[in-house]
């Protein structure tokens, strides 16, 4: 696959966008980007810029729609959610912070754990933790108050046992979908209850799909291809069963259909350190850890 910078196919929106202001754009995700986002139903991103210390809302269409602040927070903002209101929901270490779009903190809940992974919908939001074994809860927006539980809460106290990152995203019929570990199906929860409904049972050429290799205590995003019932899945070459690997480095992309229940490996022609934040047509959209967005062409 081929990947170009998403600045180009910008170009002509981000025109028109500055005629229409009168102004220039002060900060735009195509050329400042650096961070994990993910896609928001309208096809927004949120960026933390740690130099700023803000939060940038941008949209390929519409260029940059609000800043947050986020000074003011204890530590790095390492996942958030922007809720219907505008305001942010930010996780930092354990805990769950509400800025609102002034960057005034509203209030804090303590966490079980470190929050590896998010999605929301338009109830709350869906946090996966950094823990031995799967740990997932659904907060309210208005409050943080728990709505449900998945999994074993962790101990105070988990010892050296690894703190897996499980990469969470909602699917096409707003359930929730989580990786786990080395298995390239997904397990598939409720986001009204909680409960689980199922799994994938993927295939790769006509036999159960093949478990990852390497380090797979840091599983990399998932993102949906809205209305394809597909799921790709960031991968690091390593983590590609050799079988499969063939000539690949970097970052790999894994096409789970779940349709017609297959898997496909696809290269991108990208470093590792990119980050995989959405899908936009027929492009995976990659934040570079330098600047920018990179597109991928998928299929």
């Amino acid at each position: 696959m081929r990947s170009i910078p998403i600045r180009a196919s910008l170009l002509g929106a981000a025109i028109c966008f500055a005629a229409m202001t009168g102004s220039a754009q002060s900060w735009d995700a195509a050329v400042n980007a650096s961070s994990w986002a993910k896609q928001d139903r309208d096809d927004s991103f949120t960026f933390h810029d740690p130099a700023a210390k803000n939060l940038y809302t941008w949209i390929r269409d519409g260029g940059l729609l609000g800043t947050i602040p986020t000074g003011r927070l204890d530590g790095q903002p390492e996942r958030w959610a922007i809720d219907p209101r505008g305001n942010a929901w930010v996780a930092h270490g354990t805990t769950l912070t509400y800025v609102d779009r002034t960057g005034r903190t509203m209030g804090s809940v303590r966490l079980p754990a470190e929050v590896g992974d998010l999605c929301w919908d338009a109830k709350g939001i869906v946090l996966s933790y950094r823990t031995p074994e799967p740990y997932l809860e659904k907060r309210d927006f208005r409050s943080a108050e728990m709505l449900w539980s998945f999994g074993a809460k962790p101990a105070k106290r988990e010892g050296a046992a690894p703190q897996n990152r499980r990469p969470i995203i909602l699917d096409d019929s707003g359930n929730v979908l989580m990786a786990n570990g080395n298995a390239l199906d997904l397990s598939i929860l409720d986001a009204n209850t909680g409960q689980k409904i199922g799994e994938t049972r993927l295939r790769f050429n006509g036999t159960p799909a093949p478990a990852l290799e390497g380090n797979t205590t840091d599983r990399d995003p998932l993102v949906v291809w809205v209305g394809k019932g597909v799921v790709f899945a960031a991968l690091r070459a390593p983590q590609v069963p050799a079988a499969q690997r063939g000539t690949f480095q970097g970052l790999v992309l894994a096409r789970l259909d779940l349709a017609r229940t297959s898997v496909e490996f696809l290269p991108t022609g990208l470093d590792d350190s990119h980050i995989l934040v959405g899908l936009l047509d027929s492009d995976a959209v990659f934040a570079n850890p330098r600047g920018g967005l990179m597109l991928v062409h998928v299929k």
